[in-house]
C-alpha cells in the first residue's frame, strides 16, 4: 500500500484565535462585531467539515489495515497448522488414537473425526477405528446405524455394546444383522432391564464364538428367571466375565475364565440372601481364576448363609476384591488361595462405630492359607488391634499396606520397626482417615527402616534386613502434623495426594484434600522437598 499521501497530512494543530479575544464582553456588540462573529462561525464550521473528512479518511485506512492484519494472521495460523503434530502423525497412529477415543466412551468418535479434514478422514477409514459399536435401542434408526457401522468395520474385531430397554421392537432385527459377524466378536456387553430379555439375547447367540474374549451381562431386575449363560459354552478364548444381577450367577463350565467380576444388584428393599453353596459352586466351575471381584452395588447389608464345611481351592488366584457388607466377609472362609498377591477388603455399607470382630477373625483365618500376599487394602474395615498383630505375623512378604478409616494405632505400628519387625518387605504405606495413628509414629517407623551406618556395626548374615520405606501416603489423618510430613520427606517420598490409577476414593470423592495441600504450599514453599507429592 502506498502511504506517501499519509505523510503529506499536516498533523500540527492550526492556531485558533478565539472570537472572545477580538470582541470585548464588557460592552454591547456593534454591527461590526456581529459580522465578525458570523464570519468566525462560518470559518469554524468549514474547518470542522474538513477535519471530519480527514478523520473519515483515516478511519477508512485504519479499517483496511485491520483487515490486512487479520488476513496475515489467518495465513500464519494456517501455516502453523501444517506443522502440528496431528498433521505429521502417521495415519495408522492417528487411527489408533481415534480407536482409543471410541473405546473410552465417545461413541460418535469415528463419525466426528472423519469430518475434520482430509488427513483425518483418511485415518478414520481404517476399519479398526469402527470396531466399537454402541447401540442404544431406545434411540431411533438402530438398524441403519448397524448397517453403516458394519460396512465401515469390514473384517476388523467387533466390540459390541447393546443397551436394551423393556420394549425394543428392533432387537431381533439388530441381532439378525450382528449374528452373521459372530466370528469377529471380541467383546460383548449386554445391558438389559430384565433377565427375560437377557436370556432371549443369549439364546439367540448360542453358536460358536471363537474370538470372544470379554463378556459383560448387566441386568437391573431378576424377573422370574435367573440369567442363563449356559448357551455361551462354545467360547474358547473367553477370559473376562462381568455379571451384574440380583443373584449369584450359575453355570457349569466356564473353566477358562481368568477374570471374574460379580456385582449383586437389587431393586427391592429386601435384597435376596447370598448362599455360600451357590458361591462355592460358581468358583468350582472357574478353577482358572486369577482375578476375582465380588461387589454389592447398593450400600447396606445383605443376608448371608454361611457354609463353613465346604472350601474351594483357587490355586491360580492372584487378586481378590470383596466390596461387601461386614457380614459377607465370612465368605473368606470358603476359599483357599495360596498364590494370592493382592487382597482388597472394602465395606459397602456405612462404616461401623466399632470394630467388627468377625471380620478380623475371618481375615486371619484366610491369611493362614495365603502366605504370598504382597498388597493388603482395608477400606472402611476396622479390625481389633489383636487382629492387626496377627495379620502382620501372617504376612512375611507384604510390600504395601493401605488403610482407609481403619483405626490402627502407634502400638501396632511399632511391631514393624527395624530389621526384627514384622513384614520385612513392607516398603509402601497408604493411610487415610486413621484417627488414632500419630505422625511421629510414622516418622519413627521410616527412621527404623533406614540402612544402618557403618559406624553402628555390621548386620549379621543370619538377620533379616528390613526394606527401606519407598513411599508413605497420609491423607486426612488427624494426628499427622505438617512437621511430620516434612520429616518423612527427609527419609522417603511422602504423598498427600490420591493415586493416579485404580484409586477407589476418586469415585467417592472422600479424600480430596485440596485445601490442606494448598496450605502446605503456602506455608512451606521454601522448605518443601521434591519428595512431597502434593
Amino acid at each position: 500500500m502506498d502511504l506517501r499521501w499519509y505523510h503529506d497530512i499536516d498533523t500540527s494543530p492550526a492556531p485558533l484565535i478565539s472570537v472572545m479575544d477580538r470582541i470585548s464582553c464588557l460592552r454591547e456588540p456593534t454591527e461590526d462585531d456581529m459580522v465578525l462573529v458570523h464570519q468566525t462561525m462560518i470559518a469554524d464550521e468549514k474547518a470542522v467539515q474538513e477535519l471530519h473528512s480527514e478523520m473519515n479518511m483515516l478511519y477508512s485506512m485504519l479499517e483496511r489495515l485491520r483487515l490486512q492484519k487479520d488476513k496475515h494472521r489467518e495465513n500464519i495460523r494456517r501455516a502453523r497448522s501444517l506443522l502440528t503434530l496431528a498433521r505429521r502423525l502417521h495415519p495408522e497412529l492417528l487411527a489408533r488414537i481415534f480407536e482409543i477415543c471410541a473405546e473410552s466412551g465417545w461413541t460418535r468418535a469415528p463419525v466426528a473425526v472423519s469430518q475434520v479434514c482430509s488427513a483425518w478422514r483418511k485415518a478414520a477409514a481404517f476399519p479398526h477405528v469402527w470396531s466399537h459399536l454402541f447401540l442404544d435401542l431406545r434411540s431411533g434408526n438402530s438398524i441403519g446405524k448397524v448397517e453403516f457401522w458394519l460396512r465401515k468395520v469390514q473384517h476388523a474385531p467387533l466390540h459390541i455394546t447393546l443397551d436394551i430397554p423393556l420394549e425394543s421392537p428392533s432387537l431381533d432385527e439388530v441381532l439378525g444383522l450382528l449374528i452373521p459377524r459372530c466370528q469377529q466378536w471380541h467383546t460383548l456387553i449386554i445391558n438389559s432391564v430384565d433377565s427375560t430379555t437377557m436370556n432371549h439375547v443369549l439364546h439367540r447367540c448360542s453358536f460358536p464364538l471363537p474370538a470372544l474374549r470379554q463378556l459383560n451381562l448387566i441386568t437391573e431386575m431378576g424377573g422370574s428367571h435367573l440369567v442363563d449363560v449356559s448357551s455361551l459354552q462354545d467360547a474358547p478364548r473367553l477370559s473376562r466375565l462381568l455379571i451384574e444381577q440380583p443373584n449369584l450367577p450359575q453355570w457349569s463350565s466356564f473353566m477358562r475364565v481368568t477374570t471374574l467380576h460379580v456385582v449383586l444388584s437389587s431393586s427391592t428393599l429386601l435384597p435376596p440372601s447370598m448362599n455360600a453353596t451357590d458361591w462355592i459352586e460358581m468358583l468350582q466351575a472357574s478353577s482358572e481364576l486369577r482375578d476375582l471381584t465380588l461387589e454389592l452395588s447398593k450400600p447396606g447389608a445383605r443376608p448371608y448363609n454361611v457354609d463353613t464345611q465346604r472350601v474351594v481351592d483357587l490355586p491360580h488366584l492372584e487378586s481378590l476384591t470383596l466390596h461387601v457388607s461386614p457380614e459377607v466377609n465370612a465368605i473368606l472362609l470358603t476359599m483357599r488361595a495360596p498364590a494370592l498377591r493382592q487382597l482388597h477388603l472394602r465395606c459397602s455399607s456405612d462404616p461401623l462405630a466399632r470394630s467388627h470382630m468377625p471380620s478380623g477373625a475371618h481375615l486371619c483365618r484366610f491369611l493362614e492359607t495365603s502366605p504370598c500376599l504382597q498388597l493388603l487394602e482395608l477400606y472402611d474395615v476396622d479390625l481389633e488391634r489383636t487382629d492387626f498383630v496377627r495379620c502382620f505375623e501372617l504376612l512375611p512378604k507384604l510390600e504395601e499396606l493401605r488403610l482407609h478409616d481403619s483405626d490402627i494405632a502407634d502400638e501396632q505400628l511399632r511391631l514393624l520397626h527395624g530389621r526384627n519387625g514384622h513384614c520385612p518387605n513392607l516398603t509402601r504405606l497408604d493411610f487415610r482417615w486413621c484417627n488414632y495413628l500419630t505422625g511421629r509414629a510414622l516418622v519413627n517407623l521410616a527412621q527404623s527402616r533406614l540402612p544402618r551406618d557403618e559406624g553402628e556395626g555390621q548386620v549379621s548374615s543370619t538377620a533379616t534386613q528390613a526394606g527401606r520405606m519407598d513411599e508413605v501416603a497420609v491423607i486426612n489423618c488427624l494426628h499427622v502434623k505438617e512437621q511430620d510430613v516434612l520429616d518423612l520427606a527427609e527419609m522417603t517420598v511422602c504423598r498427600l495426594l490420591m493415586r493416579s490409577e485404580g484409586d477407589h476414593c476418586y469415585a467417592r470423592g472422600c479424600c480430596n484434600n485440596e485445601r490442606y495441600r494448598q496450605r502446605m504450599r503456602l506455608r512451606h514453599n521454601n522448605k518443601l522437598s521434591q519428595r512431597v507429592i502434593l
